[in-house]
């Protein structure tokens, strides 16, 4: 008999913990008067694989194992998939149902021939883009189609095409599926189709990923590649795109796929050809605004942050809705929803931070510091004292090498204006260099360490996909709540604090005085500009790295440049 066996699920036994201590028990379905096949349809459904061994036992009495999986799992496989997509069903609780069938799966491979344990509805190689670190959408990408039948490569992250191409020959796979988080990765990806054109490829491709849209992907990626392309806004998009792929290969048709036409198309093309011009309209940004003192000049490294400070300033919304997926049903009543959230989110979210706390898995580290500078157009001139050089520019400098006469240009940001609205750019924020005076800049770089990346990788290796997606999740937003946080510490140590709103929710709507901009996002879109700010602040001291497409290496990391400026607020570039 095979070792592997479920007996306990601490996930279920905290989640009904906390229900039974509120006097509610979470509801299920009277099982005892179903036949053998609803009962297990009914286990993948609900995501019990708890004793779920002995069922299947009986099941092996009337069915061969390969029938199993797909004559009876797979079917309840299809309904959590129905369930999620008419938003009757949380993702967690999905990731359940697929931890659930990989329990079952791997209980019956024993049972199988060795060509049964090797057949699969269809095989895609699965990556994330050439460097593009971001590994969450691939990876429940490949839980979902690897529970439903379909063999997946996960060659992982920053995967350049020729390794999707060799490993698709090698395999004999149906389809390649590039993921990727950032704009830079969209980019990549059109890249990525250019060539497979220029090969005289026409390999189906399904591409997914946050800066991603259908316009884009069915529109302009889809006229423009020989082959076939489609846009996965999620990973049960994937699971149908691939149906859909295996279909028309086995009739030996190619898909009827139409190009996603716009009435909006013309104008994004116009205004795409507009961003190529120089803009050269400015803002009406007042240029004389009150320069706060810095409490030191240079850079600084924070360590022994408390944990509790990132947790703080965490957004929940951010984190349920954005990491962990868990949104409102429209068809049902808002007590409902909270009922989930009060019942069973937030004992996981406390619990997991107490686990995170307890075993050290995520590590606060903040390196920042305060920079003169002026504003010169659209650049940020990043200024240094003459008689510093080496690794004293890593440290903090004397008050008297900071006086105008005393500074040489270091570093230099271009950064994009807006070619309408308010025509506003970030250097517009800070006073030119025709005022005579200078300005102060802070940057700053958090991270929560290398172990969240490592300790998210086991959940997903060992099939813990519930596990995996509410640790990453947490990780994450700790390190946008970190960032939060030190964004408030700069603001006390500049002496603008006043205008912080005492409302943490009001905070996260930018209710303080100035902004902070991350590079990869709206205002400062360019993400070779985090090679500036290595050059700035060395991060390499705390463990962090940038990889050759500029991104920040671990993945929970993040940076910004903050503006003081009383008008300075997040606004786009489109």
């Amino acid at each position: 008999m095979p070792e592997f066996k479920c007996t306990y699920d601490p996930l279920a036994e905290l989640i009904a913990y906390y229900a039974k201590e509120k006097g509610e028990v979470k509801k299920t379905v009277e099982t005892e008067n179903l036949t053998i096949e609803e009962k297990l349809k009914r286990r993948i459904i609900d995501g019990d694989k708890i004793g779920v061994e002995k069922e299947l036992d009986i099941a092996l009495k009337s069915y061969s194992a390969i029938a199993v999986i797909n004559d009876i799992l797979l079917e309840g496989m299809k309904v959590v998939g129905e369930l999620f997509g008419s938003g009757q069903m949380q993702l967690p609780f999905v990731l359940q149902s697929a931890e659930c069938m990989k329990a079952c799966v791997s209980y019956l491979e024993p049972f199988m021939e060795k060509s049964e344990s090797d057949s699969a509805k269809g095989t895609m190689v699965l990556a994330t883009v050439k460097g593009d670190v971001h590994d969450i959408g691939k990876n429940l990408v490949d839980i979902i189609l690897t529970n439903n039948g379909f063999k997946v490569i996960n060659l992982g992250i920053k995967c350049p095409l020729e390794t999707m191409l060799e490993t698709y020959e090698k395999e004999k796979a149906d389809a390649i599926g590039m993921s990727g988080l950032l704009v830079k990765s969209t980019a990549i990806m059109k890249e990525n189709l250019e060539i497979m054109n220029d090969r005289s490829l026409e390999v189906p491709v399904i591409l997914g990923g946050a800066a991603l849209n259908r316009r884009f992907v069915e529109g302009e990626l889809r006229e423009m590649y020989r082959g076939d392309v489609y846009y996965a806004n999620d990973a049960f998009d994937g699971l149908k795109f691939m149906d859909t792929i295996m279909e028309y290969k086995r009739k030996g048709e190619r898909p009827p796929l139409e190009i996603y036409r716009d009435a909006r198309t013309e104008e994004f093309k116009e205004r795409r050809d507009r961003k190529k011009a120089v803009v050269t309209k400015k803002s009406d940004v007042r240029t004389d605004a009150d320069v706060p003192n810095p409490p030191f000049w240079g850079s600084r490294i924070a360590e022994d942050i408390p944990l509790e400070k990132a947790y703080e300033h965490i957004n929940e919304t951010a984190l349920f809705k954005g990491s962990w997926n868990v949104y409102k049903d429209k068809n049902k009543p808002e007590e409902e929803y909270d009922k989930l959230i009060k019942e069973e989110i937030y004992p996981k979210f406390n619990e997991l931070k107490l686990k995170a706390k307890r075993e050290n898995l995520l590590e606060p580290k903040v390196i920042y510091g305060y920079f003169p500078c002026n504003s010169d157009g659209n650049d940020l001139i990043v200024y240094k004292p003459k008689n510093v050089s080496g690794e004293n520019l890593y440290d903090r400098w004397n008050a008297d090498d900071v006086r105008k006469e005393n500074l040489a240009e270091w570093q230099r940001f271009t950064f994009p204006r807006q070619d309408g609205a308010k025509y506003l750019c970030i250097s517009d924020f800070f006073r030119p260099v025709e005022s005579g005076n200078i300005d102060v800049v802070p940057f700053m770089i958090v991270t929560v360490g290398a172990k969240a990346t490592e300790y998210a990788q086991e959940l997903y290796k060992e099939n813990k996909y519930t596990e995996y997606l509410y640790f990453h999740g947490l990780s994450v937003e700790t390190a946008e709540g970190l960032a939060e946080y030190w964004h408030r510490i700069i603001r006390k140590e500049l002496g603008i604090d006043g205008q912080d709103s005492p409302d943490i929710k009001k905070i996260f709507q930018q209710g303080y005085r100035g902004s902070r901009y991350s590079f990869g996002y709206p205002a400062c879109p360019d993400l070779e500009d985090n090679k500036i700010m290595f050059e700035l602040l060395k991060p390499g001291r705390i463990g962090i790295t940038l990889t050759e497409e500029w991104q920040m290496v671990p993945e929970q990391t993040t940076n910004a440049i903050i503006a003081h400026h009383p008008e300075a607020k997040y606004f786009f570039i489109k």
